[in-house]
């Protein structure tokens, strides 16, 4: 999904099985944005989202800290290439 951000149209979610795909989605999406940069919020724990967005040009604009009151549930990282939103996780 793209959507309006405060600075740039943001990506997110981005989920792929692969690499390739979500190349191939970040690539489309950007491609609706009419030319100008989009941002996206990735998982640092997903090395291949971070390498996927430094291969565009993307630079980091500030860090956050996920916090957990409990268990962290099993989930399949290295599908999450960029997340729904910093509010909603």
């Amino acid at each position: 999904m793209l959507r309006p951000g405060r600075d740039a149209p943001r990506v997110g979610p981005l989920f792929a099985d692969t690499r390739a795909d979500a190349e191939a989605l970040l690539d489309a999406l950007g491609a609706e944005s009419g030319g100008v940069a989009v941002a996206m919020d990735v998982p640092e724990t997903n090395t291949q989202a971070v390498a996927l967005a430094e291969g565009r040009g993307m630079k980091p604009s500030f860090d956050t800290a996920r916090m957990y009151t409990g268990p962290v549930r099993e989930f399949a990282r290295e599908r999450v290439f960029g997340i729904t939103t910093l509010e909603l996780g």
